[in-house]
């Protein structure tokens, strides 16, 4: 049987009752969670799960069905985008030649989400069509837009029905090589230069091969993020992202201070002596996805 990773994200990163509710709902038998990583500006959470495929279809169900109960996106606020209440749910394989395994988990999960009365658009991967495979495009305008293009028929869903979930938006549901989340903060609380530094270091800037990247004020800290999402390990490492990120930021006057890594990465995208070199404090080899396998 081949062992999954999936990395689901619910929009909620402040409410400990409720994280800890969908964490439990996800501890089904046969699937160990690996790491939790809330953060209270973006207000979400990011699950790593792992187990085989039929496991993690029930966890990532049992997991919606509590979100949709305690988490209502209308009243939702945060500086992430997001659609629903589970907002993605990607299937990752964690070895080469097991794509084929997360694609028929990734379409099991949604046909699993869908019962639950959830609308289901497929990235990645599993996308129905090469023209709806980005994530971006799904989550293009927000949630209202989207339920416009919902009800128009000009983006319908891939599963489910054909209006967002009272409760629980949509959920984006795909199949995707392994992706480090990975934030930079600055010495600064000017968002409009996390914004130019992030512009520069995304790949359709002409910055770095598989890097996206948004700029963020986190209000709790008063200080300005760059949130990179490396979506190539192969081409690209962290320590490619940091040093350019310093060329960046000292060209605007100011300094990355500090990193973060939210979930687990690739031991090959982290540079020997990794911490002190990326400026991230507390990095353990449990945020190394190799030491869980």
């Amino acid at each position: 049987m081949v062992r999954l990773e999936c990395v689901p994200n619910i929009s909620e990163g402040r409410r400990r009752d409720v994280i800890d509710a969908c964490v439990e709902a996800a501890s089904t038998r046969g699937v160990r969670v690996l790491d939790v990583s809330s953060d209270p500006d973006h207000n979400r959470t990011v699950l790593t799960l792992l187990g085989t495929g039929g496991d993690l279809v029930r966890a990532v169900t049992a997991l919606a069905a509590v979100a949709i109960e305690r988490i209502d996106v209308a009243g939702h606020s945060g500086v992430h985008p997001f659609l629903g209440a589970v907002d993605v749910a990607p299937f990752v394989p964690p070895e080469a030649g097991q794509m084929p395994a997360a694609v028929d988990t990734a379409l099991r999960a949604a046909d699993a989400l869908a019962a639950l009365d959830l609308p289901v658009l497929l990235y990645g991967e599993a996308a129905s069509d090469p023209g709806r495979a980005a994530l971006a495009d799904h989550r293009r305008g927000g949630p209202a837009k989207l339920g416009e293009r919902m009800a128009s028929g000009d983006w319908p869903p891939d599963r489910g029905p054909g209006r967002p979930h009272p409760t629980g938006g949509v959920v984006c549901v795909g199949a995707r090589p392994p992706l480090v989340a990975f934030n930079l903060l600055l010495d600064t609380n000017q968002v409009a230069t996390a914004k130019r530094i992030a512009a520069s270091l995304r790949e359709a800037g002409g910055g770095l091969p598989g890097v996206r990247a948004l700029g963020f004020f986190l209000e709790s800290r008063g200080q300005a993020q760059v949130s990179v999402n490396l979506t190539d390990c192969d081409r690209t490492s962290l320590l490619d992202v940091v040093d350019l990120a310093d060329e960046l930021a000292a060209a605007g006057g100011v300094r990355v201070v500090e990193t973060e890594l939210v979930g687990l990465a690739p031991r090959r995208v982290v540079p020997a002596g990794g911490a002190e070199a990326l400026r991230l404090p507390g990095l353990s080899d449990r945020q190394i996805l190799e030491s869980h396998l």
